[in-house]
C-alpha cells in the first residue's frame, strides 16, 4: 500500500526496476516565469545537485537524473488533464530519471513534495509509477492558536515545512497578545510574545513554502485580553462582559481599527484578514445599544461587522468573518450585511453537518456573499482538560466537511486547532499532540474522496515509519478514531517523531494516573459513608498509594517532554493546569482524612 499523504487522485504503476536518488544528482528546471523559490528548495533537498535554469517555457517542470541531462532530451509534457486545474502535478518515476510538470509554480512544488513522501517512505527505491494529482480545495489552511499555551517560535515556524509536506497552502493565525504590536505595546504579552525577528522569520518560511498566511484579529468579542486592562475597560459592554466590546462607543472602533490596521500592514503579502467576531455573548445589553438597536441584537452585530468590513476592504485586504452570530439572523436584518465580508461557517460537532452547512451557505450565497468553511482537528468537545483531541468527534466532523465541501464546491476550508475555549480558559492540549487529525484535514481537503478506512495505516507507516505488517501484528483490527488509544501501545515500533509519540504515551500515563482508574478524588464519599471501617480504609488507601505514586511518575516526565516544544515557563503553566487539583487535594482533604504511601 503507497502511505502518501495525502491520498493521490491518480496513480499509475509502472514496470521496471525502482528509482533510487544518487548521491550525484542532475537536474533541468523549465519555469514559466521567474519564481526563486523552487531553485531554493532543490538545492536545499539536494545540496549536491547541479541545476539548469530555464524561463519562458509554456509550463512548469523538473527533470531530476543521474545523468547530465541534455538539451535534446525531450521536455517534461503537461497532461490536458491539468491544464485547468491549478496547483496540479504530473509525475513520472522511471529507472534512471524523475519527471514532473505541473500548470503553475505551486503544481510543481506539491510535485516535488510528493517525490520527498515517496522516497522517505521507500528507503530501497521508489517503485515506478505515474502520479497525476490535484487539489478538489483551491486554500486548504492549518491553524495556529496562540491564546494558550503553544510552540516556540522556532517551532512554530518549522512546522511548515511539516504543512507543505502535505500540501497545506494556508495559515490562519490568531495571535493575540503574542503579536509584537507597535502601537498597542502594553497588549503585548511580557514574556511569551513573538518578536519582531520571530514574525518575519515566520513570514518569509511561509512565502517560502507556498503559505499564505491569513491573520486573525479578534474585532468585537474574545478580546479578554484587551478589556482586562484599565485603560480599556470602559469600552466592554457591560462590566460583567470581560471579552465584549460596546458598539455603540467611538472608542471601541478606534481600538480595534487600530488593531487592525496595524496587523494589515505587517502581512502586506496576505490577501486576506480574518476579524474574528464569534461569540459575541454579550449583545445590544448596555442601555445605550438597547436603544440604539432598539433592542435587536443582529442589528448591532451587523451594524458594527460592516464597520470592520469597509475599513478591511477599503485597505485592499478580504475581510473574513466567522458566521455564527448571523447564525439565525432575520433576512430582513441579514440584508442589511455588507457583501464585501466572507462567512466562515464553523460546526464542530454533530451528525447533520451536511445540511447546517448548506442551509447556511445558501442563505449567505443567496445575498451575493462568498462562504468558507471550518471543521475542527481540535475543539471543546466538552472536554476542558482534554490532553489530545478527542478523536470520535474529529474524525466524524472531518469527513462530514468532505462531503458538504464537495457539494458546495467550496474553496477554502480550515481546519481549526484550539487551544483552549478562550483567553483565561484551560488549555486543552499542546499542538503537537495534533498532527493526527490535522494530517487527515490536510488529505480531505486535498482530496475528498481519499480511502479514510486507510488512513490510519498510512499515518501510522509516513509519520511514525511503522509498517502496515506490524502495525496489525501488534493491534490485530482498528479503525481510524483508534489513534489516540493505540500509539502508546507500539511506542516501541515508533521509528519516525517518536517524541511526538512519547508525549501521547505520557498524557495517557497521567490520565490513568488521575481519572481513569479507580480515581481516589472519586472515592472519597465512601469514608463519608463508611467512617472507620478497615476495608473501606485499605481499600482508599490502596487506591490513593497506587494514584499517586504514577501521578509522581508522570509529572516530571511530562514537564520534560513539554520542554522539547514550548519555554519553561510556558511547559510549567500546562503541567500545573492538570496537577494544581491533585497538589490541593493533597494539602487539603487527603491529608485532612490521614492518606499516606507508607505502608501499614
Amino acid at each position: 500500500m503507497t502511505t502518501l499523504i495525502p491520498q493521490a487522485q491518480q496513480v499509475q504503476p509502472l514496470e521496471g526496476a525502482p528509482w533510487r536518488a544518487p548521491e550525484r544528482l542532475y537536474a533541468r528546471l523549465r519555469l514559466r516565469q521567474a519564481d526563486p523559490r523552487l531553485a531554493r528548495y532543490l538545492q536545499r533537498r539536494y545540496p549536491s545537485l547541479t541545476l539548469e535554469e530555464q524561463i519562458d517555457a509554456d509550463h512548469w517542470s523538473v527533470i531530476l537524473s543521474a545523468q547530465p541531462i541534455a538539451a535534446t532530451d525531450a521536455d517534461v509534457p503537461l497532461p490536458e488533464t491539468l491544464t485547468d486545474r491549478p496547483q496540479g502535478y504530473h509525475l513520472t518515476v522511471e529507472t534512471d530519471r524523475v519527471r514532473i510538470a505541473a500548470a503553475d509554480a505551486p503544481g510543481l512544488y506539491y510535485g516535488l513534495q510528493t517525490l520527498l513522501e515517496l522516497t522517505e517512505s521507500e528507503p530501497a527505491g521508489v517503485p515506478l509509477q505515474a502520479v497525476t494529482d490535484w487539489p478538489d480545495t483551491a486554500l486548504r489552511v492549518m491553524n495556529y492558536d496562540l491564546r494558550q499555551t503553544h510552540s516556540t517560535p522556532e517551532r512554530l515556524t518549522a512546522y511548515l515545512t511539516e504543512f507543505a509536506r502535505v500540501k497545506i497552502n494556508g495559515l490562519l493565525i490568531e495571535y493575540e497578545d503574542k503579536f509584537p504590536f507597535r502601537g498597542y505595546p502594553e497588549l503585548v504579552h511580557p514574556r511569551y510574545a513573538l518578536t519582531e525577528q520571530d514574525l518575519e522569520a515566520l513570514l518569509k518560511a511561509a512565502y517560502e513554502q507556498y503559505i499564505e498566511i491569513i491573520p486573525l484579529q479578534q474585532s468585537f468579542g474574545h478580546l479578554e485580553y484587551a478589556l482586562r486592562h484599565d485603560a480599556y475597560k470602559p469600552l466592554r459592554e457591560t462590566e460583567r462582559s470581560i471579552g465584549e466590546l460596546c458598539p455603540s462607543q467611538d472608542a471601541s472602533f478606534a481600538l480595534v481599527a487600530g488593531l487592525l490596521g496595524e496587523m494589515i500592514d505587517r502581512h502586506p503579502q496576505a490577501q486576506y484578514i480574518h476579524l474574528g467576531c464569534d461569540e459575541v455573548y454579550s449583545l445590544c445589553e448596555c442601555p445605550v445599544c438597547i436603544e440604539r438597536y432598539d433592542g435587536i441584537r443582529e442589528r448591532a452585530f451587523i451594524d458594527f461587522l460592516n464597520k470592520l468590513i469597509a475599513f478591511a476592504a477599503e485597505r485592499g485586504k478580504t475581510p473574513i468573518f466567522w458566521h455564527d452570530m448571523l447564525d439565525k439572523c432575520p433576512p430582513e436584518e441579514l440584508a442589511r450585511l455588507d457583501r464585501r465580508g466572507v462567512a466562515m461557517i464553523w460546526i464542530y460537532n454533530g451528525r447533520n453537518i451536511v445540511s447546517d452547512v448548506s442551509r447556511l451557505a445558501d442563505k449567505f450565497r443567496a445575498l451575493g456573499i462568498e462562504v468558507m468553511g471550518a471543521p475542527a482537528v481540535r475543539s471543546f468537545d466538552w472536554a476542558e482538560h482534554q490532553n489530545y483531541p478527542v478523536l470520535d468527534n474529529r474524525t466524524d466532523n472531518l469527513i462530514q466537511w468532505a462531503e458538504v465541501s464537495e457539494q458546495l464546491a467550496l474553496d477554502c476550508i480550515v481546519g481549526t486547532n484550539w487551544t483552549g475555549p478562550f483567553s483565561l480558559g484551560v488549555p486543552y492540549g499542546v499542538f503537537e499532540t495534533t498532527w493526527y487529525p490535522m494530517l487527515l484535514h490536510a488529505e480531505l481537503a486535498w482530496n475528498r474522496q481519499a480511502d479514510t478506512d486507510s488512513y490510519m495505516t498510512r499515518f501510522m507507516g509516513q509519520f511514525h515509519g511503522i509498517g502496515e505488517s506490524a502495525l496489525k501484528a501488534a493491534l490485530g483490527n482498528y479503525r481510524i478514531e483508534d489513534y489516540y488509544d493505540s500509539i502508546w501501545k507500539v511506542l516501541e515500533l515508533v521509528e519516525r517523531h517518536r517524541e511526538e509519540a512519547e508525549l501521547i504515551a505520557n498524557m495517557h500515563d497521567y490520565e490513568v494516573a488521575t481519572d481513569r482508574s479507580r480515581a481516589i478524588h472519586k472515592y472519597l464519599y465512601r469514608w463519608e459513608l463508611f467512617p472507620g471501617d478497615p476495608a473501606e480504609w485499605r481499600s482508599l488507601l490502596n487506591n490513593y498509594q497506587r494514584n499517586r505514586r504514577d501521578r509522581e511518575r508522570a509529572r516530571p516526565r511530562m514537564q520534560a517532554l513539554l520542554e522539547q516544544y514550548q519555554t519553561p515557563e510556558m511547559a510549567t503553566h500546562f503541567v500545573l493546569s492538570r496537577f494544581y487539583l491533585h497538589d490541593y487535594l493533597e494539602r487539603t482533604i487527603y491529608r485532612e482524612i490521614g492518606l499516606h504511601l507508607e505502608e501499614e
